[in-house]
This record gives structure tokens, sequence and C-alpha cells, in this order.
């Protein structure tokens, strides 16, 4: 799939300065980042989709997204942060056709920025098993086109497992439903092991769909699947520093650096093990 930047204005074409050094960049959709709350952080210029302030405004509206860079570095520390500003003050999601046009910004920005991940932080309401509907959608040929370009999308799971599990017990919310995208569903540690959280949508690859939650994580202090999702970005960013393969054939190797999780119907997931990414690892 190609861009076409002649479809947008100036102020969404790519910034006058290029990376091309092996640091690793993650790209964060979500409500902003707001760096003096960081330790040190590297930022590289984002916008502001929002729709509140100008497009170049891209302090956080709200909390989340700086929390998620947060956790992003409190992993991989040396990683250069992009922040596209999407939901507003409130979390919320104003045209679902802006996740569209965040993504062709990350495809004409891509070689300039020098990102390898997008974390797209964030999840609808939706319980999906399947990505048939969404199969050739504007949105999935562009993460589709990332993953070619090797750059890797990471989305939630979502959490409204108990909203949905009488329905069916398995689901997953978009974006993180689309079969290109590394989707994080959460665990929590208990004495007795790791155990999906009561909350956590989760996919299982026995259902024969084609579309599976990818791994799960423990999600930190920010909590929720986003939580996760943002972990496990910060491993993929910690492994890529310590490698010199391309970010997409690093998922592989994270997936081997886990351990088994259950939940209450006694079926098994992966869960990724961070204590085990470090430099020796590949």
């Amino acid at each position: 799939m190609g861009t076409h930047s002649s479809e947008f204005p100036d102020s969404l074409q790519a910034p006058q300065h290029k990376f091309l050094n092996n640091q690793v960049t993650v790209a964060i959709i979500d409500t902003g980042i707001s760096p003096e709350y960081l330790e040190n952080p590297v930022m590289l210029s984002g916008i502001n989709l929002s729709g509140e302030g100008e497009m170049d405004d891209t302090t956080d509206s709200g909390k989340h997204g700086t929390e998620v860079a947060r956790t992003i570095l409190s992993i991989a520390p040396q990683t250069r942060l992009v922040p596209i500003r999407l939901m507003n003050r409130w979390g919320s999601l104003r045209k679902r056709e802006k996740v569209e046009e965040a993504f062709d910004w990350i495809l004409e920005n891509r070689e300039y920025l020098g990102i390898n991940i997008v974390c797209a932080a964030f999840a609808d309401f939706s319980h999906a098993t399947s990505d048939a509907e969404h199969r050739g959608s504007r949105l999935q040929q562009q993460i589709a086109a990332l993953r070619e370009m090797n750059v890797l999308t990471v989305a939630p799971a979502g959490n409204w497992y108990q909203q949905f599990r009488r329905k069916s017990p398995q689901g997953m919310a978009w974006p993180a439903i689309l079969r290109e995208v590394i989707s994080v569903g959460e665990v929590e540690r208990r004495e007795d092991g790791l155990w999906l959280t009561r909350r956590t949508q989760r996919l299982h690859p026995d259902l024969g769909t084609g579309c599976y939650t990818t791994v799960f994580a423990e999600s930190g202090e920010l909590g929720e699947t986003s939580g996760a999702a943002a972990r496990v970005t910060g491993f993929l960013a910690k492994l890529k520093q310590t490698s010199c393969y391309a970010i997409t054939l690093l998922v592989s190797p994270l997936l081997k650096l886990s351990q088994t999780a259950y939940d209450e119907n006694a079926s098994s997931w992966i869960a990724v093990n961070g204590k085990y990414i470090d430099q020796d690892t590949l």
C-alpha cells in the first residue's frame, strides 16, 4: 500500500530531521505526552489530531499517554518517543477515521523519525473473534504496510471481558483484533503463578479464526490491558536495543521468553516474562 502525501495539508508533512542510527523510536497514539513529568525523555516531533488545540500541541490532555510513555521508558529508557495526540481530554476518540489519519502520518514520517513500533494504546467497546469485517479496510492495510516496512503495531486486547463473557467468552476489541497487530492481554501474578485478570479480553488460537491474543503481560502501575501493551512495547524496544535484527523478527524471541498463564477455565496462554529480557537472551 502506498501513502498519498498530496492528500494532506503541509502540517502533516514530514519534519525536517532524519535519524539513521539504531535507536528505537516508538510512536504513541494516545492523549499526548507531557515530557516534564518524565525523566529525561528523548522527544521527537509528533502531531495533534484530537481536535483540541494546535496541530503541533502534543501535550497530554489527560494523563494516560504520559503514563504509557513512562511505562515504556521504565523498561527501555533510551527509547525515543513520538507523541500522536488522538484522544481528547476525557480519553475519548472524537472521530474513528482519525485513527486512519494517525497511521497515514506514521507511514509518511516513519523513515524520517526512524519509527520501529507503534503503541496504539486504546481499544473500542467490541468483542470480536475474527477480523473478517475489517479485512481490506484502510486501517488494516496501513498496519499491514507498516509491518512490511518492519514496523510493529502493539494494541491492548480490551478490558470488557466481564461485560461480554456470557455472550461469548472469547473475543478482542478493535484494533487489537486485526491479525497484523501484536495484541496484548493482561495477567496478574498470584502465589500459584500467572492468571488472566477478570477484565482482560482474550482470544485463543485454538478457536481457529486466524486471530488470537499474541501475548499477555502484567500491566504495572498503569493497569488494564493498555498497561500490559505498554510493557510489551517496552520489552520489544529493549530487545531491539540489544539486537541487530529487524523489530518484526523479535516477536518470536519475545514469545520464547515466556511462561504459561491460566484462566478460570484452566486454559493456558502465553505470558511474557520480563525478567528474562536482557542482552544475553538473543
